[in-house]
């Protein structure tokens, strides 16, 4: 047992350090004492409960946010990854990290149908996964094809390297995103690879998204070869064009792409962002109601909530 005097020197050995910042040697000839002394001050501090340490995870404040992010825009769950900077880059390394670790569990169940979307984030995301050779899974395009060379952009290219790492079936997306008229688009869709595919968007057991923002609009055009005129435009979800209030607006006719409600009504809809470019097209798409799980980091994650 401590006697009184001994612990408050510990206290003052302690206050000195702790909050002065004092050296031990600075400590110790102020004190009169050897350094090894006040070394050993300092142990006892913690060991008579003089001195608590706390050792605070950043990951905490991650899931509070996670839960405010739930309750201001009523998804069924959100995961948010801490960053250790604002910079752009290391936020999407760290939220595709985040989603691949999320994903991995969700994916080894096996025996479900996935449906794919494209870009940057999405193709990341894809090439963060290890092998997992699952068991029953099955792997199809949300839309179909463009003349985009672009990998990230590529629906097939997607679905096929997703499938690879999962050691799953594909089905491949054997025909245009967009026809030329609505004589073309009765053609394909009564071919029987298009209704083998529209049969799948019915049964989507988890839908894998990015979202795109503004600069989708003017890409998508360019990828389309379509001028499109859309002032209004947040950004998309599976090319489903939104405003800043989750309003739908379709933009282009003669589509082969799963619907809205194919998406809506998909067992766990799961979309992956991030970015400060994103905050508006990710606030538009969190109320379309066709996102059941976001996937962020907690800068973005802050600004959302601020918004």
């Amino acid at each position: 047992m401590k006697s009184r005097d001994e612990k408050i020197l510990m206290w003052e050995a302690a206050a000195l350090y702790y909050e002065k910042k004092y050296t031990q040697q600075q400590i110790a000839e102020l004190l009169d004492l050897s350094r090894q002394t006040v070394s050993k001050l300092l142990t006892d501090a913690v060991r008579e409960h003089i001195v608590e340490i706390r050792i605070h995870d950043p990951r905490k404040s991650c899931l509070d946010l996670e839960r405010l992010l739930c309750e201001r825009f009523g998804i069924t769950s959100a995961v948010v990854c801490p960053v250790s900077s604002g910079r752009d880059t290391l936020r999407q390394e760290m939220t595709v990290k985040a989603a691949a670790e999320h994903l991995i569990p969700i994916l080894k169940q096996g025996g479900q149908k996935i449906a794919v979307s494209w870009g940057r984030t999405i193709n990341k995301t894809i090439k963060q996964l290890p092998s997992l050779q699952t068991t029953g899974n099955l792997v199809f395009p949300l839309f179909g094809a463009t003349d985009v060379e672009d990998p990230c952009f590529s629906s097939n290219e997607i679905a096929r390297d997703l499938a690879d790492r999962l050691g799953a079936a594909v089905q491949y997306a054997w025909f245009p995103y967009l026809t030329e008229n609505e004589q073309d688009l009765n053609l394909f869709q009564n071919t029987g690879y298009y209704k083998k595919i529209k049969s799948l968007w019915a049964q989507i057991d988890i839908a894998l998204v990015g979202i795109g923002n503004t600069d989708v609009v003017t890409m998508f055009s360019q990828i389309i070869n379509r001028p499109l005129n859309a002032t209004n435009i947040s950004g998309d979800i599976a090319t489903h064009f939104f405003d800043k209030d989750g309003t739908i607006a379709e933009l282009y006719q003669n589509t082969l792409c799963a619907s809205v409600q194919n998406i809506k009504n998909a067992k766990q809809t799961i979309g992956i962002a991030c970015g400060s470019d994103k905050i508006q097209a990710l606030v538009g798409a969190l109320k379309t109601g066709l996102l059941d799980t976001l996937i962020t980091d907690e800068y973005t994650a802050r600004q959302l909530l601020e918004t």
